[in-house]
């Protein structure tokens, strides 16, 4: 499959987060049916993004599927995983490692997404030197030097709140761009560097008003 022109890339900067729901779902589609097509019907049906909104999407990358016949499922997944780079393996770095870190180092499922974790960091002299999930933790006040010789892209930050924005400046010092912040807290950072924040607690709440108000 020839790779995508810079100006193809530049557009799914755009529209990236529809193109992995796009993804997930074909995915799914291909483990679940023995059908070899699918149609941007049956992917909207599957989301709450029209059949129109899909297919001026993934045409903004070039001719691909058939009209009255869909896309095939196996060149559709291998074409999306093209277009998020999927299939060169990225390297993560977890700081943080309690409940939560210590699940997320031991999920096996992100290998299958092209992503691996290969440092992990905490302040815990206890929980230094021990093993979990397939690496070795460290103490933090090595950070800088272990994500260079790691070739680390993305942290993982899995601290306390009051914790959170110090462990940011340090992965930006360190040379992280890309950071996942499950830490309560709002971080500053630099417009150079991609930032996204999942705090459970405001999901959980937010299902709870949508539950009592429903």
């Amino acid at each position: 499959m020839a790779s995508l022109s810079s100006e193809e890339k530049k557009i799914s900067d755009i529209v990236i987060p529809r193109i992995l729901t796009y993804l997930r779902i074909v995915q799914q589609f291909e483990k679940d049916n023995k059908k070899l097509n699918i149609s941007s019907e049956e992917i909207a049906q599957r989301t709450e993004i029209s059949a129109f909104q899909v297919r001026k999407d993934l045409a903004n990358f070039g001719r691909f599927g058939q009209p009255g016949t869909g896309y095939n499922v196996a060149d559709l997944n291998k074409y999306l995983l093209n277009i998020i780079g999927g299939k060169e393996m990225c390297n993560l770095a977890l700081v943080g490692v309690g409940n939560l870190g210590s699940a997320l180092l031991s999920y096996k499922g992100f290998e299958e997404e092209g992503l691996k974790f290969v440092a992990a960091f905490d302040n815990d002299k206890g929980k230094v030197g021990k093993v979990c999930g397939s690496v070795i933790v460290e103490h933090t006040d090595s950070m800088k030097e272990s994500i260079k010789r790691n070739n680390v892209h993305i942290g993982i930050i899995a601290v306390l709140a009051d914790s959170a924005q110090l462990v940011a400046d340090k992965l930006i010092e360190a040379g992280i761009f890309s950071i996942l912040n499950f830490a309560p807290a709002v971080i500053s950072i630099t417009k150079e560097v991609t930032l996204r924040n999942v705090d459970l607690s405001i999901e959980l709440r937010a299902l709870r008003y949508f539950l009592v108000n429903r």
